[in-house]
């Protein structure tokens, strides 16, 4: 397989100038991650993807108004999002989606496979139970509930996986061998870029990001090249996170990540220090181009 492109990561400070025509690039609303000059950090995570003439959000964030806030200091106009995409349940990813709403509310988002959101109620069903829709959140919305891998447009495919272990709690090691706890539903995005690069945007990977890799490389029948979002490895030891981060540099065949949000501080230095320059930076206010 051809090496993508050598892929530029530059902090930016007036993002409309930067958002040229045909130019295909990740770039970070929202994140607990960056010392951007007036944009706000908060917990959480966003991210506007420029493709092909679309534009992608990925995620909201933990807060409407701050993905506003931030959007308007990036210059990003939310009204022109032709698709968005929840990474899954969380408020952290879920909650910045209400302005989107506001501002686009014809947009079509797909959310996950998840009760929760509404997932297995037939319209019929939430409107005749207005008291209490089982957390129904986008009663108003174009939704589409995304239960496996689909492609969703040209280069564009949603990765479709559930974490057996966190659900809506906290279970990591050494307390695996328990009973396992609700799934957890989880979609990421697989992007083609050139070069037959598939770039891989993810929320918080629960589903274990090495998961998530092989998954995209069995639906897609190519390795991921390139993954950028949260790792959620915190919890983990720093023997735990090499040994993942050495599996999908010399397993894998992953040729760059950008870890930021929850991977944790202690695991982005690992991933440094295992893919040393293909390691990029990213948070509130960066973008990657490809």
């Amino acid at each position: 397989m051809k090496n993508i492109q050598v892929l530029i990561l530059t902090l930016f400070f007036c993002l409309g100038s930067d958002l040229i025509a045909g130019e295909n690039k990740l770039i970070s609303l929202y994140d607990n991650i960056g010392d951007m000059e007036e944009a706000i950090p908060d917990w959480g995570f966003a991210v506007l993807i420029q493709y092909n003439g679309k534009m992608i959000l990925f995620d909201g964030g933990a807060s409407a108004s701050i993905l506003q806030h931030n959007a308007g200091i990036l210059e990003v106009d939310l009204k022109n999002v032709d698709i968005a995409i929840l990474s899954h349940s969380h408020f952290d990813h879920l909650s910045g989606l209400d302005y989107l709403l506001k501002v686009n509310p014809d947009v079509e988002i797909f959310l996950p496979n998840d009760w929760t959101l509404g997932a297995g109620h037939s319209q019929e069903s939430l409107e005749n139970n207005k008291k209490y829709k089982r957390g129904y959140r986008f009663p108003e919305a174009n939704i589409t509930f995304v239960g496996e891998s689909t492609e969703i447009g040209p280069g564009m495919s949603i990765i479709a996986t559930s974490s057996s272990l966190t659900g809506w709690f906290f279970k990591y090691p050494p307390y695996q061998t328990e009973p396992a706890l609700r799934g957890l539903p989880e979609l990421s995005l697989a992007i083609q870029g050139e070069d037959e690069a598939i770039i891989l945007v993810v929320g918080c990977s629960h589903s274990g990001i090495e998961n998530i890799v092989r998954e995209t490389g069995q639906y897609l029948e190519q390795k991921v090249t390139g993954i950028a979002g949260g790792f959620h490895l915190g919890p983990y030891s720093p023997e735990y996170i090499s040994d993942v981060a050495k599996l999908m540099k010399d397993e894998l065949h992953v040729n760059w990540v950008a870890p930021t949000h929850c991977t944790g501080d202690a695991a982005r230095e690992v991933f440094k220090t295992v893919f040393e320059q293909d390691n990029k930076d990213f948070g509130l206010g960066y973008s990657i181009t490809f």
